[in-house]
């Protein structure tokens, strides 16, 4: 079988690619708007681009009715943000705070876990998060337009929070972390069931 993407319909190509690119890591964003509203979102287009200088990038697409996601309205804004580790302990808060809440609601008092104020920028953070990276703003990239149009939001790492007992000789205990990752529908992963493979 031979696809050509150009004739698939937007709904038919992102079944695609969240069903083929898996598991994918999760950008849980904390930002805040011109108001002073905390918002908190879930995003799992998301990875790392770079080390120097250190950049990590997640996509939002419009809502429904084709507004801006609060996310990105409020990094445009504010030009900064935070990116919390969704460790399997927060997994059920974390899909909590994927709802579809309106600007003027709290994501964070919603899903029940705590804002924690960021070091150095304007924006909070999941306190129970055991990993977070507070990120200025690097670039924004729009993908398209309409719906399942990526914009990507790019931000330069500036200061990391970690669990002491997570960081030993300059290296991250992952099974600690316990991270999850995105799969397709209603399903998740972990890295629990994992293997050891040597380069080449």
């Amino acid at each position: 079988m031979l696809l050509n993407a150009s004739e698939l319909s937007q709904t038919d190509m992102y079944k695609i690619l969240i069903g083929s690119v898996a598991p994918r890591p999760i950008a849980w964003v904390g930002s805040r708007d011109t108001n002073g509203i905390n918002n908190l979102a879930p995003f799992s287009f998301y990875n790392v681009f770079s080390s120097k200088p250190p950049i990590a990038g997640f996509s939002t697409i419009p809502r429904p009715d084709g507004r801006k996601k609060d996310t990105l309205h409020n990094v445009e804004q504010g030009r900064c943000f935070t990116l919390s580790c969704v460790s399997h302990s927060l997994v059920q808060q974390m899909s909590k705070s994927a709802a579809t809440l309106e600007p003027e609601e709290d994501e964070f008092s919603y899903s029940g876990v705590t804002p924690a104020e960021a070091a150095h920028i304007n924006a909070p953070f999941v306190k129970e998060a055991l990993l977070v990276f507070e990120c200025t703003l690097f670039d924004i990239i729009r993908l398209g337009e309409g719906p399942g149009s990526g914009n990507l939001i790019l931000g330069e790492i500036q200061h990391i929070h970690i669990e002491d007992t997570l960081y030993t000789e300059g290296r991250i205990d992952f099974e600690k972390l316990d991270p999850v990752g995105r799969l397709a529908g209603n399903w998740y992963s972990t890295i629990r069931d994992k293997f050891e493979l040597k380069r080449g």
